[in-house]
């Protein structure tokens, strides 16, 4: 199991940040999408990070939840 970072950022700045052990990245987008639900609003986005510190996913809140079907 690998740990990942799951950075929440607001207008660039990180506001939420915890440590997930995960078999594989793309084990990552149900937490993605959890975090999604938990932050909304325009200029956040989702970064994760693997243990070397490198980006291996970036995305805005608003796309996940358009693509999960959560737009509320």
């Amino acid at each position: 199991m690998t740990p990942y970072d799951f950075e929440v950022l607001k207008d660039g700045v990180v506001i939420d940040i915890q440590s997930i052990h995960l078999p594989h990245i793309r084990f990552a987008w149900p937490e993605i999408i959890r975090l999604a639900k938990r932050f909304c609003g325009p200029g956040h986005k989702i970064r994760v990070k693997d243990d070397a510190g490198g980006i291996v996913i970036l995305t805005g809140v608003d796309a996940v939840r358009r693509h999960a079907g959560n737009e509320d």
